[in-house]
């Protein structure tokens, strides 16, 4: 047995269940965090603020002994404010600014 997954597989945004839909959409301006909200890790992630350009999804396969049913990851890139720099961010380590609109 294994906790690394054999693979991720790239999958349309339209073959996510419903209750896995992204939270966030393009264009939305948000920040990125270590971790999520109520934790602190992945002290590799570079922190700040930008704009999502691009969504997608990926289904992890080879858990099932640990979690029978699908596992998916939504990953999000992120063009850093104020810099020609990108970054790929799991869904959990993003909040939305909120812009008043």
């Amino acid at each position: 047995m294994s906790t690394i997954p054999e693979q991720y597989v790239k999958i349309e945004l339209e073959e996510l269940p419903l209750d896995r839909k992204p939270k966030y959409k393009i264009g939305d301006l948000v920040t990125v965090g270590s971790g999520t909200h109520e934790h602190l890790y992945g002290f590799y992630l570079k922190e700040g603020m930008g704009l999502i350009t691009e969504i997608s999804a990926f289904k992890v396969l080879g858990l099932d002994t640990y979690k029978p049913q699908p596992i998916y990851m939504i990953e999000y890139k992120i063009n850093w404010a104020g810099k020609k720099d990108y970054a790929f961010i799991l869904e959990h380590s993003i909040t939305l600014i909120e812009t008043g609109e």
